[in-house]
């Protein structure tokens, strides 16, 4: 069973973009019983809302990364001058050891 999906958001105007996809019949049945019974006005808005809570998901999981993230960061600009001199000293000590990169 093939089906045609139409992508449209109800916020904005938006150009919907006609995809198919293919199902097993097991799958297409699934599919079916879960547009109706979710209330859904086809199988097509039952597709594009489970791509929508998909693309949610990811933008919530790397906005709980960003925030873990910034959670051990220091607050205020960065300390420019502090980075600065520790990267001289670091070259200097390097050139006192002659070191070379492997």
């Amino acid at each position: 069973m093939t089906i045609a999906i139409e992508l449209c958001y109800n916020e904005h105007i938006v150009k919907t973009v006609t995809k198919s996809i293919s199902l097993n019949e097991e799958l297409a049945n699934f599919a079916n019983q879960e547009a109706e019974e979710g209330c859904y006005g086809n199988v097509s808005a039952y597709f594009a809302d489970l791509l929508r809570q998909r693309r949610q998901a990811r933008i919530d999981a790397d906005v709980k990364l960003l925030s873990e993230g910034v959670k051990g960061a220091p607050s205020g600009p960065e300390p420019i001058e502090e980075i600065v001199a520790l990267t001289k000293a670091v070259r200097r000590q390097m050139r006192r050891e002659k070191w070379k990169p492997s």
